[in-house]
């Protein structure tokens, strides 16, 4: 079955202005975004939320200890603006210069860092804060003090799998479904198998599972194992093809990801599908990976790191990525410049710094800067709608316990040996699968030729794209053209960033100061 959203989109906002006569406001006065956990006496709320309050002299607005929960704001001339929605706080009177540093990050990376937008005079709200702003003054402090962890350090790899189970568990119960119900996006990666086995375990059991078929060349592995892992349990399954338009998609990942996220394309078919169903409450496995699995967390870059050796490693994060030629190739030359290499450097060598003094430095630097920035647009930009999303991994006391583990336990296998010892029955399904199949290559070359056909046809469509000063559109829709009649076009890698770059210059309303 394939599914798009594609129903407009409305997002709570606020703004207020000071005049001789006292603020003048507009948008809503009291919004509660997410959701909650009370811990209990001198216990910080858990959960992810954002919220704000105008009493009609103050506005107060605070979120979530990790900021998970995406909130832009603008304080620029004596104007407020606060929403979720980056494009609302474009809205404002402030100039819409573009933050170059930031973006010479983005472009290489695929990421924001730390409080970074596209824009200049716009943030993302910081990691527990308490805002404040009136007629006479306006603040932006920290309220996370920082609760001290009650959990024993594991002292060895065993005692860690039985305490991560334990912690798991307990995140779990926090997080009863409300009235029961619930759908659940299961792959066949080891965050989601883990929720599902423990939600089962307690006794939730989801109204629906569901996996998503990835764009080709993706095989069906995901498929393939969550099937098997659904029939082994007793669980119904749904499984939910990508969408027929690559276009239609790309345009609707960019809109709910504010500009501030890359790669999360193939999951607008999982939007498309909880609208259709109605869905109120599901789990999402952000930060389970990174916890407790250790990907990208080398040895060399922990060192690296840890050495103070943070220009090094920035210079090494950047090459990675293999993106110079294209951004030499397909920007106009001012923000060429304006990008360059040597200013990402700067910009990725400075918040480096700000990890070195954790517990696991390289494990901080990836958690609060793509998996805050990035991944955590998934489930609160392209799956804001569904009502109530909980995030188990993000659970206070497991985050601070898997945060303050030995980095080699993650090596070790520590997630899978956790998964295998509390749930033994179902230790036999893999996690990879050798028996998969890939789309015919007529079929995927089919899928992007039209594709670049729609992208053309959307071009003409909007021909104020085409004066970009982002983007040198000649090249961009030559590039199209050869993809649109080519025998083998490829999985048109250039779209979703080029398209991005458009819509966030249309968005502004044009770009100052290039």
């Amino acid at each position: 079955m394939q599914y798009l959203y594609n129903a407009p989109r409305s997002s709570p906002f606020f703004a207020a202005r000071r005049t001789p006569s006292g603020a003048r406001v507009e948008g809503d006065e009291r919004v509660r975004l997410g959701h909650k956990i009370d811990l209990g006496p001198g216990r910080e709320a858990d959960g992810i939320f954002g919220h704000w309050t105008w009493d009609g002299r103050t506005l107060v607005v605070e979120n979530d200890r990790y900021g998970m929960y995406p909130l832009f704001y603008s304080m620029w001339g004596g104007e407020i603006r606060i929403s979720p929605s980056i494009r609302h706080v474009l809205d404002g009177a402030f100039p819409k210069t573009l933050d170059f540093a930031a973006l010479a990050v983005f472009q290489r990376l695929g990421i924001f860092l730390a409080d970074d937008t596209p824009f200049e005079h716009v943030r993302a709200l910081p990691p527990g804060v308490r805002l404040v702003w009136s007629d006479e003054k306006s603040s932006v402090e920290s309220r996370f003090v920082g609760e001290s962890c009650t959990t024993p350090k594991a002292g060895n790899f065993d005692e860690a799998v039985d305490q991560y189970a334990n912690l798991f568990a307990q995140a779990i119960r926090r997080r009863a479904p409300p009235d029961g119900r619930f759908d659940l996006a299961i792959s066949g990666g080891r965050d989601s198998r883990h929720i599902f086995l423990e939600l089962l375990a307690q006794g939730h059991t989801p109204e629906r599972a569901v996996t998503v078929q990835g764009y080709p060349p993706i095989d069906d592995e995901d498929r393939v194992i969550a099937r098997r892992l659904a029939q082994a349990t007793g669980q119904p399954h749904d499984e939910v093809d990508y969408p027929r338009s690559y276009v239609d998609a790309t345009l609707q990942d960019i809109d709910r990801t504010e500009f501030c996220a890359s790669g999360h394309t193939w999951l607008d078919a999982l939007v498309g599908y909880f609208s259709y169903r109605g869905t109120k409450c599901i789990f999402d496995g952000i930060g389970g990976d990174v916890l407790s699995a250790g990907h990208t967390l080398t040895e060399q870059k922990q060192q690296l790191l840890v050495s103070g050796q943070t220009s090094r490693l920035a210079e090494h994060l950047l090459g990675e990525s293999g993106n110079e030629g294209f951004i030499q190739s397909c920007s106009q030359a001012g923000f060429q410049k304006r990008i360059s290499r040597s200013v990402a450097i700067e910009r990725l060598d400075a918040e480096l710094g700000q990890h070195r003094s954790a517990a696991n430095p390289l494990l901080s630097f990836v958690f609060w800067n793509r998996t805050r920035r990035c991944v955590g647009l998934v489930p609160f930009g392209l799956l804001r709608d569904v009502e109530t999303v909980f995030c188990p991994y993000l659970d206070h006391d497991l985050f601070d316990f898997l945060m303050g583990l030995d980095p080699a336990y993650a090596r070790q296998g520590l997630h899978d040996e956790t998964i295998r010892r509390s749930y033994p029955e179902y230790a036999d399904i893999p996690y990879e699968c050798r028996t998969t199949t890939t789309p015919g290559q007529r079929e995927l070359d089919r899928y992007y030729r039209k594709a670049a056909r729609e992208t053309l046809v959307y071009l003409a469509r909007n021909p104020g794209l085409m004066r970009s000063r982002l983007v040198r559109t000649g090249r961009f829709a030559a590039m199209l053209a050869r993809s649109a009649v080519a025998t083998h076009p490829g999985k048109l890698w250039y779209l979703q960033p080029l398209l991005r770059r458009l819509e966030m210059e249309r968005a502004a309303g044009g770009i100052d100061g290039l």
